[in-house]
């Protein structure tokens, strides 16, 4: 038993040292000024002299948490960009699974009809998107997103205004990555690539105006459960039938059900079902499901967890 406590304990110390809180204050060494070589950021690469772009700067003009932020803002020498690509990179020491991640941040954008503003996490190897999310100039927000193997950005149903702070939290799971607009769930798709996150980038077109990036965190969002947490979760929740051929129920005794989902074992998603008057209870139709071993994903009010089934 000793053992099995040693290699949870392990497991949740991995996970535990995986989050990361950056809001550019000098106690996280930073200083006012270029953000190139700063902490583990960079400025654009220019593919010439200098090297890297020189205006995106820690500013402490504007904050949503302490004193300073990251400022992205038009540099003179370059002209208006086809895409987001002028900004402040984070070169992230231990890369990001695209089904096992969150990253969120704060956002306020100096005006409209200027600048596309953006956030994107790159598998920087690849040079390739994993999730990317635009505040278009209008006032539009846009996700890119993976339909049939074709990327595309598509328009959802929220928007931005000027000079007003915005934290938008993006989380990815075996099943699916979630969008957030201050904790309001906005879109739900999939990862536009499934790699993994090697670098986060705010960035903008380079037209006019300027945008403050502060409070970021980096997977302080995901769920870890200790041992204790996991055995009372298995006690709380229930599955029957199991093995199933029809229909499975799930009851939470002292959670409500906001979510489950089923993915395979090779972590492909088959079924989600929302439970949207939030109940203790949820079934689930399986019957069109090949027979195998399956698992449940369960995302209630207190967290969310996991447990296998077999179709008959």
């Amino acid at each position: 038993m000793k053992k099995y406590y040693s290699i949870a304990f392990l497991l949740w110390s991995m996970c535990f040292f995986a989050q990361q809180t950056v809001s550019f204050e000098s106690n996280e060494g930073f200083s006012t000024g270029n953000i190139n070589g700063q902490a583990g950021w960079i400025s654009t690469p220019t593919g010439g002299v200098p090297e890297n772009i020189t205006h995106q700067t820690i500013s402490s003009e504007k904050a949503s948490d302490g004193s300073a932020s990251l400022k992205i803002v038009k540099e003179a020498t370059y002209g208006t960009q086809s895409e987001p690509i002028i900004g402040g990179f984070y070169n992230l020491s231990t890369p990001l699974p695209y089904n096992n991640f969150s990253v969120s941040f704060d956002i306020s954008m100096s005006q409209l009809n200027g600048s596309d503003f953006g956030f994107q996490g790159v598998n920087a190897v690849d040079d390739q998107y994993v999730v990317r999310l635009d505040f278009d100039k209008t006032g539009l927000v846009k996700i890119l997103n993976t339909v049939s193997g074709i990327q595309d950005l598509i328009t959802i149903p929220s928007a931005w205004l000027p000079n007003t702070w915005y934290r938008f939290k993006i989380v990815g799971t075996a099943t699916d990555v979630r969008y957030y607009l201050n904790e309001n769930l906005i879109y739900t798709g999939v990862a536009a690539g499934a790699m993994n996150i090697s670098q986060l980038r705010f960035v903008h077109n380079n037209a006019l105006g300027s945008a403050y990036i502060d409070h970021i965190k980096i997977n302080t969002e995901l769920q870890f459960m200790s041992v204790a947490d996991s055995d009372l979760h298995d006690r709380e929740v229930t599955l029957y039938p199991n093995p199933v051929e029809d229909s499975i129920n799930v009851d939470s005794k002292k959670a409500k059900i906001n979510l489950v989902s089923i993915i395979d074992m090779t972590g492909k998603s088959i079924k989600t079902v929302e439970s949207h008057d939030k109940k203790n209870n949820v079934s689930v139709n399986v019957s069109e499901l090949t027979a195998g071993n399956y698992i449940l994903i369960i995302r209630t009010e207190k967290g969310s967890f996991n447990k296998k089934f077999i179709k008959k």
